[in-house]
């Protein structure tokens, strides 16, 4: 098994979104929180 890191995408997967995005713990991370609210999306997570 690979162990991949899928926080890369979640910024390109997100340009069709807006609202809010949940993801659990390991997906917090300001500069994505940032990026992310830069294009109407909030970021919830678990914490």
């Amino acid at each position: 098994m690979v162990n991949v890191d899928d926080r890369n995408p979640v910024s390109e997967m997100a340009d069709e979104l807006w609202g809010r995005l949940y993801g659990d713990k390991g997906y917090i991370s300001s500069p994505l929180g940032r990026e992310l609210a830069d294009k109407g999306v909030i970021l919830i997570t678990g914490v």
